[in-house]
């Protein structure tokens, strides 16, 4: 059995959507001999339990953000909290898919996590024009 926890809403389509098809498609593929349990909505942990929940075995699965991977020692993750790094949603997958994915990617399997997928990747991009970003209120902490 996994346990698959996450800490939205879920009807939220990038986590219970995508959870969900995981979900089906593990249960299928592997003749049920995989049992997917879906815990939403912080149901077992918090935000900020959810990583040391993984590292000890409680569950085995999370959809973090990607700043939940700075703590733990993989600051490189933090360049996708960065605001408008990304002109677009295509610059982003390519990053994501090409060599500086993959060479992230590692560094998470350095330290015996592994990903399945980018669900959702939340997106500050520049579609907007220029002038909207006026109305926009960015914090940096």
């Amino acid at each position: 059995m996994i346990k698959f926890s996450h800490v939205v809403a879920p009807d939220t389509p990038q986590r219970d959507g995508g959870g969900a098809v995981f979900k089906q498609l593990a249960e299928e593929r592997t003749g049920g001999r995989v049992h997917i349990e879906i815990y939403p909505n912080s149901q077992l942990y918090k935000d900020g339990e959810e990583m040391e929940a993984l590292q000890l075995g409680s569950v085995q699965m999370l959809a973090p953000s990607t700043s939940k991977f700075g703590p733990l020692g993989l600051p490189e993750f933090e360049l996708f909290d960065l605001p408008y790094i990304f002109p677009d949603r295509a610059v982003l997958r390519r990053v994501v898919d090409g060599e500086i994915g993959r060479n992230l990617f590692k560094l998470l399997e350095n330290q015996r996590h592994r990903r399945a997928c980018l669900l959702g990747q939340r997106f500050q991009g520049n579609e907007r024009e220029p002038a909207a970003a006026r109305a926009l209120r960015i914090s940096v902490a």
